[in-house]
């Protein structure tokens, strides 16, 4: 009987004690919204400012969700009634490759542009059809992704990190003024995984100013290009280029068309993390033609793939490819005339030569 009176005891304190509780938050607030902040707090290992987070999906009932943890990747989903989403991903770079689509680029339809003000980073989207013209839209189902690539300090166990954001709210990527408010949750976000892990990183400043994602069918004379197709020879029917400003992006982009606005060459540039992946990517891929980290250089020959450059950066290893664009109709493997390839010789130097110049690099390898 003395056992059963302590058990009766116990319940009856921890009764009392939840009354008590509850009584508090009646009597000093909404106990959804204590819950909710909770929640926040909690999410992604805290690695979430709950006012930013606040400021930018909305004050309504918050549901998170834990999405995969382990290999250096924590994941959650942060969900606000009546407001906006955010799908928050932090990577150890030292997992690239071991994920799949572990590193943000763009899309297709639409270039990712550099998110700038001191950040290693990319602001994209894709563009949603609105009549006769492609339109961005932060609506129902468009996510706009901001991803951060930060460098750690010789102190930290880590080498680098990634932080990708992607964000729903109702707000238009048209309007300059409301872009900033999709990358306040990444950068608060990265701040606070460069402190908890260690890292030392050093980080940007406010996101003040966004650039617009750039449409597949913008446009621009070649010749006037002064971002990542500058500076290319406008030769051999190449008269139009879609590019993006350079300022600190990880990943680059030139595209050259022709006087069809028919896309010819394709030129990326990549850095760190997201050069170690491409060459990961290529590791199992069965054409020799591809790049790998032995080769420094490589020129394509008539029937070949790719031509590839590379330049040893502070953060590692550049990748600098060009490859020939087949929309216009012809297979894969029809041989490249003699002029074809002085001219891709002459853009790749030129396209890997400045951007490796504007991330302070040492001069490519000749391709």
């Amino acid at each position: 009987m003395a056992v059963r009176r302590i058990v009766l005891r116990a319940v009856a304190a921890l009764v009392a004690a939840a009354v008590v509780v509850a009584g508090y938050l009646l009597a000093h607030g909404d106990f959804q919204r204590w819950s909710d902040e909770s929640a926040l707090d909690g999410a992604c290992d805290g690695l979430l400012d709950r006012h930013v987070v606040r400021g930018v999906l909305g004050s309504g009932a918050v549901e998170v969700e834990h999405e995969r943890r382990g290999a250096g990747l924590v994941g959650c989903e942060v969900r606000v009634r009546d407001g906006g989403t955010a799908e928050i991903r932090v990577l150890d770079t030292a997992q690239v490759g071991q994920t799949l689509d572990s590193l943000y680029s763009g899309s297709p339809r639409a270039l990712a542009v550099p998110v700038g003000h001191g950040w290693t980073g990319l602001f994209g989207a894709v563009p949603e059809p609105s009549g006769s013209a492609d339109v961005f839209r932060a609506e129902e189902d468009e996510k706009v992704t901001t991803s951060l690539i930060l460098e750690c300090t010789g102190d930290s166990s880590a080498k680098g990190l990634s932080v990708t954001v992607r964000t729903t709210i109702d707000k238009t990527l048209d309007d300059p003024a409301e872009r900033p408010a999709f990358a306040r949750i990444a950068t608060s976000t990265a701040a606070r995984a460069s402190k908890a892990r260690r890292c030392g990183a050093r980080l940007g400043k406010p996101v003040s100013s966004l650039g617009l994602p750039v449409n597949e069918d913008e446009y621009e004379p070649l010749g006037t290009a002064d971002g990542t197709c500058s500076g290319l020879p406008v030769a051999h029917g190449m008269v139009t280029a879609t590019e993006t400003a350079r300022g600190g992006a990880p990943h680059e982009t030139c595209r050259l068309a022709d006087a069809g606005l028919r896309t010819r060459y394709v030129l990326e540039a990549d850095y760190g993390p997201y050069a170690q992946e491409r060459f990961l990517r290529y590791e199992d891929d069965p054409d020799e033609d591809t790049p790998n980290t032995r080769t420094p250089a490589h020129h394509r020959d008539r029937d070949g793939r790719m031509s590839w450059t590379t330049a040893k950066c502070r953060d590692g290893q550049a990748l600098f490819t060009l490859q020939p664009s087949y929309e216009t109709g012809r297979d894969r493997k029809y041989p490249r005339g003699d002029a074809d390839l002085a001219y891709e010789r002459a853009a790749l130097k030129a396209f890997a030569e400045r951007s490796a110049r504007a991330h302070e690099c040492p001069a490519p390898a000749r391709p």
